[in-house]
Formats: C-alpha cells, sequence, structure tokens
C-alpha cells in the first residue's frame, strides 16, 4: 500500500497542533530529500514559518479569553493547516511510496500506509547533527526522523565512546529534530549518541559525535 501522511490536524488541541507544525517546519527546513523550489502554486516553507509564527502570535493573544482574539486565533491556525495540508501530496510525490523519506518531513504516516510491521530493531537515526547553542555550555540536536520511532535517547561521555560503560544517559525527546541539551562544562569535549525508541524496544545508536563546548 502506498506510503500516505496523516492529515488529521483539525482533531488536535492547542498544544499538539503547535507540537506537530513546529515539527513539521523543523523537519522540511535544510531537508535534501525535498529540496526547494517546490512547485508554484503551493506555499513555500518560508510562507508556512510565516503562518506559524502568526498562528503562535494569534494563539498568546486569545489566552486572554477575548473573543475577537480567539476568532483570530481560530483563523491563523486554519491558514496554517491548510498550508500543511496542501504540500502533504506533493510530498508524497517526492518520496515515491518511500516511507523513510515520508518520515523524514515531520508528518507522521497513515496507519494502514505503514510498510513493515518487522521486529527488528529501529535504524541509526541518519543526519545527526550536533550545533553550538544559543547559552553558554548548550547544544543544539538534530536527526532525520525515524518511522515508528515514538522517543529518542541521548547519551553523552567525556571518556573513551569505545567502553559502553562510559556512556550517560541525558534526555528523552518526543522529536529528533529539535533536541536543546544545557548544563555541559565549556571547554571540555563531548561525545553524543542518538538512537529511537519504539514500542517493540530501543533502536541502533548513531556513530558517536564530538564537539567542544563552547
Amino acid at each position: 500500500m502506498q506510503a500516505k501522511l496523516l492529515l488529521t490536524f483539525d482533531r488536535l488541541n492547542e498544544a499538539d497542533f503547535q507540537t506537530k507544525a513546529g515539527t513539521i517546519i523543523s523537519s522540511l527546513t535544510d531537508n535534501t530529500n525535498f529540496p526547494e523550489p517546490w512547485l508554484p502554486q503551493l506555499p513555500t516553507l518560508a510562507k508556512i514559518s510565516a503562518a506559524y509564527d502568526t498562528y503562535l502570535e494569534a494563539y498568546h493573544a486569545g489566552l486572554s479569553g477575548d473573543n475577537s482574539k480567539i476568532a483570530l486565533r481560530n483563523n491563523a491556525r486554519a491558514v496554517l493547516t491548510d498550508y500543511l495540508k496542501k504540500i502533504a501530496p506533493y510530498l508524497e510525490i517526492v518520496a515515491q511510496d518511500n516511507a523513510i523519506i515520508l518520515t523524514s518531513s515531520g508528518y507522521n504516516l497513515r496507519s494502514d500506509s505503514a510498510h513493515s510491521s518487522s521486529t527488528d530493531p529501529l535504524p541509526a537515526p541518519s543526519n545527526m547533527q550536533v550545533t553550538h547553542g544559543i547559552k553558554k555550555g548548550s547544544l543544539n540536536i538534530r536527526a532525520t526522523p525515524l518511522q515508528g520511532a515514538g522517543s529518542y535517547e541521548l547519551q553523552t561521555t567525556q571518556l573513551d565512546p569505545s567502553i559502553e560503560g562510559n556512556w550517560e544517559h541525558q534526555l528523552t525527546s518526543l522529536n529528533s529534530t529539535h533536541i536543546v541539551l544545557e548544563g555541559l562544562i565549556p571547554t571540555k569535549i563531548y561525545w553524543l549518541r542518538l538512537r529511537g525508541i519504539s514500542r517493540l524496544g530501543a533502536g541502533v545508536w548513531t556513530e558517536p559525535v564530538s564537539i567542544i563546548i563552547d
């Protein structure tokens, strides 16, 4: 069965919608599987990002309980939802029925289009990137999302990364596209690795990545 994207944004509460929309935008940013420019009749990623910012601003304004501001929030959400639905068929065509590529878009896949019921562990997340964060002693970590992963585990070590016992759990994240790690010691070298967690258990670790903390 052809891999299809799940587009049930209307069923999400505000918090879940914000998270999902943000994940999609982050996942599509600099995603080599779906390079821009897209088809001219589709909204650009910049336009979708602007709609997301407008929605967030309207959402916070609507927390006052003012009916007119709530109406503006609902309208901003409808615009953003429309954009996310419009680009979905294009992403499906570009992915050419490759569920892994399609999952890298940040969307969820429809359960009836999942190709694999394998009991094999999840593969290591691909395209892991580690960069310095805005705060001193912080890092930003991102990787391509894995189909079937419900969360991701991040471990670090300042010791020999080839020795399994040196690794320490740092955090568990619900997404792989925007992980922030704080409280690290400046000037020290850290090794990091990431793996997906599914209902079947833990997946394969990425190759360790090292970085000197600012």
